[in-house]
């Protein structure tokens, strides 16, 4: 399989964790680790159209050394024992704050491009799945981009601003099972705006924006 899934970790396969004075932040053990009820049946719809699952995260908790790397490869572990169809994992560890810049941190490609050279992937045919904007720029060398976000007011407004645009966006990774199933069945144009669930992204600068990162 040269085509791929690529799946951001937190707030895609698994619930990011909340404290009232620490915000929103990555599992650091795996008692804290909760993975989406649906997310094993979407990974077996995604791999049953012959994509690898490849997971790609950012864990700067690493560096800020909130979280351990035993403790990151416990987490990894689990997941991998739950959801068997992932078929690897790949990790920016770093934060320009602790280790300086590097060229794997989303926004940047690095992961993309570890994968590919690692695992044979052909980023042209492979699709990015994440709930984060820098998830979407990240996979410029991608097919096409699926956005996982409930439906907010501002998000359009934002991703003007940063001039970011998904090909599509989704409510969560189960529905962006269903979106790339009907890629693959030439069936996209279903998820438009009369999608009550979700719509394909017909921004003008979409296309050229990953064309030209």
């Amino acid at each position: 399989m040269n085509k791929a899934i690529f799946l951001d970790r937190d707030g895609v396969v698994n619930k990011p964790c909340y404290h009232d004075e620490l915000g929103i932040y990555s599992p650091r053990t795996v008692d804290e680790l909760i993975i989406f009820p649906y997310a094993k049946e979407a990974c077996r719809q995604l791999k049953k159209l012959g994509y690898q699952l490849i997971v790609v995260s950012n864990q700067p908790g690493v560096a800020f050394g909130t979280i351990r790397e035993e403790d990151l490869a416990e987490i990894t572990a689990r997941i991998q024992s739950e959801i068997p169809e992932i078929d690897a994992f790949y990790y920016c560890r770093h934060h320009p704050a602790h280790t300086g810049e590097c060229d794997c941190r989303k926004p940047k490609d690095g992961l993309f491009r570890q994968a590919a050279e690692k695992r044979g992937v052909n980023l042209s045919a492979s699709i990015m799945i994440g709930d984060n904007l820098s998830d979407i720029l990240a996979a410029k060398g991608c097919a096409c981009t699926i956005l996982l976000a409930d439906t907010r007011i501002d998000l359009l407004s934002i991703m003007e601003a940063k001039k970011v645009f998904p090909d599509y966006i989704a409510k969560d990774l189960s529905h962006a099972a269903s979106i790339v199933q009907d890629i693959n069945q030439n069936n996209n144009e279903e998820h438009t705006s009369r999608c009550d669930r979700c719509w394909r992204l017909g921004h003008p600068h979409a296309a050229d924006v990953r064309k030209n990162s």
